[in-house]
């Protein structure tokens, strides 16, 4: 089982440690409770919330065709929140994100991870917005991953 995901946006991409994507995209669901919301919110954040559950299975594409510019700009902005928030958290312990992280009764999966690293998750959605504004530095070799310790990475 893969434990990436691939996080693109136009023809541009990196890879993503499937779990710190995973929270960083729950926490934007939660994240967008305090934001205006566009047409059709309910259907972004539903396909956000699949994309925290099923991992490496889907690459999440920043410019997803079926997303109205409005909704491309949420999804945007509370990935961008959700970073701000884990980063401001700190690092949790793995019973506090078990508790944090719910979805369908289950905690999300954290493999063997026994922490949340909030900086890391940060630097992961810091990626994803310099991917969207089109400033993610060139790797010096191969792609970029994000969202590990010690990252980012290149493969």
């Amino acid at each position: 089982m893969s434990k990436t995901v691939s996080v693109s946006y136009g023809d541009d991409w990196f890879w993503a440690y499937d779990v710190s994507l995973g929270i960083l995209l729950l926490e934007a669901i939660e994240a967008a409770r305090s934001e205006d919301q566009p047409e059709g919110a309910a259907d972004v954040l539903g396909m956000l919330n699949a994309h925290a559950q099923v991992g490496s299975a889907w690459e999440l594409a920043l410019d997803d065709e079926r997303w109205t510019g409005p909704q491309r700009a949420f999804v945007h902005r509370i990935i961008a929140e959700a970073g701000r928030r884990l980063r401001d958290r700190g690092t949790m312990t793995r019973a506090e994100a078990d508790a944090r992280y719910v979805r369908a009764g289950e905690p999300f999966a954290l493999r063997f991870e026994e922490h949340v690293d909030g900086a890391v998750l940060g630097d992961l959605a810091d990626a994803m917005r310099a991917l969207v504004d089109g400033t993610l530095p060139v790797p010096p070799e191969n792609h970029w991953l994000y969202g590990v310790e010690g990252g980012p990475l290149t493969t």
